[in-house]
């Protein structure tokens, strides 16, 4: 008993069995759990989904994050920048619930950033490939079944935990990426075969935002779609450019960002409601202790009777700004927005300068999506959302100090 113990011992030593890592993840997941009734929006199947694929990658390992000293930076000051806002928030009770829930996300960057063998890896990006196969199947039950399919309808029933409003579907543009990847790693010598899935994902996948009038999902699927397509042949031009060739393509870069951003807000439902949905957020913030604080997390609120009657919801409001960089200053301030283009723009440059072809494709293309519907649709204060943003900023973090390494 007393040499078997001391192997054990031995084996935890050395990080062949990571007790510590699974304990962790195994609490991630039953906090997760347990805080699901305290936010709207729950999406039970997407977070235990992601927990699972956490928990079976990072069980494989040794548990020790790979993060640098700027990325711990950045978590402090997220925390901090959270906790500051919260306590001097116009609604604290809110705001202190979105900061334990900013808690147990930073658990997920931190669990994320333990990732780093190639096998779990892909065991992580199959688990969130497969979020989207799951929300895809959801949504596709739901459209056969709903007699009403409009936006009023689905807001106000609900038909889904993962539909909580049309844009939701923006998941399956963000997994996509995932999905395709997974597909090319596992059935490499029948190339047709991962090709037709795909296909057949985008094809049900753009049904799925036809019927549910998400003009702003069908833009989703097409940047994705196209930046996986196109990734690889754009990073190989530039590791060869020179200097004048890298300016060339940083402003090709700039102009497709500015047409795709055009069509985002000529395809957006109710553009007109959407600036002044910025405009109220831009303009709350206006005494130096809001500019340094916010309003508080959580707490914004858009009334579309007060203002136009083109958003017709009833008597419903809306709850987030519609764009993630300027709800940011809404909710914390300018540290805050500083803070956002941080864990935004940090993972996007780790993921350009990997040295893995196909990591690189995968997460730059999952990343770039994200911050381009970053701009029209996407809020922290949904569930699915925060949670992957915080692993992509984990596992890019992992896999550029793995390389370095």
């Amino acid at each position: 008993m007393k040499g078997s113990r001391a192997r054990s011992a031995h084996l935890c030593r050395q990080g062949e069995i990571p007790v510590t890592a699974c304990l962790l993840s195994a609490c991630a997941i039953s906090l997760y759990v347990l805080f699901l009734p305290l936010e709207t929006s729950p999406d039970l199947a997407t977070f235990l989904l992601l927990a699972f694929g956490l928990f079976a990658a990072i069980g494989a390992e040794e548990f020790r994050p790979r993060l640098t000293g700027l990325d711990y930076v950045v978590i402090v000051a997220v925390l901090a920048t959270t906790g500051l806002s919260s306590l001097l928030s116009v609604d604290p009770a809110r705001s202190t619930r979105f900061f334990i829930y900013l808690c147990f996300n930073v658990g997920v960057l931190i669990l994320a950033a333990c990732v780093i063998s190639g096998t779990a890896v892909r065991l992580l990006c199959a688990c969130v490939g497969l979020m989207g196969v799951v929300h895809l199947f959801g949504l596709l039950w739901a459209v056969q079944i709903a007699g009403d399919l409009s936006p009023n309808a689905i807001v106000r029933e609900a038909h889904l935990a993962t539909l909580i409003a049309p844009n939701d579907a923006l998941i399956l543009a963000l997994c996509l990426p995932f999905f395709a990847y997974s597909l090319y790693d596992r059935c490499a010598e029948k190339a047709w075969l991962p090709g037709l899935l795909v296909a057949v994902y985008v094809a049900l996948s753009t049904y799925v935002s036809f019927r549910l009038q998400s003009k702003l999902s069908f833009l989703g699927l097409l940047v994705a779609g196209l930046f996986s397509l196109g990734a690889g042949r754009l990073l190989s031009l530039w590791d060869t450019a020179d200097f004048r060739q890298r300016m060339a393509l940083s402003a090709a870069g700039f102009t497709a960002v500015f047409i795709l951003s055009g069509f985002a807000w000529y395809l957006g439902n109710q553009s007109t409601t959407r600036l002044s949905l910025w405009a109220q957020a831009a303009t709350v913030v206006d005494t130096p202790a809001e500019i340094l604080s916010g309003v508080g997390p959580n707490t914004f609120l858009y009334d579309p009777k007060l203002a136009e009657s083109l958003f017709d919801r009833g008597d419903l409001v809306v709850p987030w700004v519609h764009n993630l960089y300027l709800e940011a200053f809404h909710d914390q301030g300018l540290p805050g927005l500083l803070v956002i283009v941080a864990l935004t723009m940090i993972p996007i440059v780790r993921a350009l300068r990997l040295n893995d072809p196909a990591m690189r494709v995968v997460l730059s293309a999952a990343l770039f999506t994200f911050v381009v519907m970053a701009l029209f649709e996407i809020t922290l204060t949904r569930r699915f959302y925060f949670a992957f943003l915080m692993c992509m900023y984990g596992l890019t973090a992992a896999q550029a100090r793995g390389e370095q390494s």
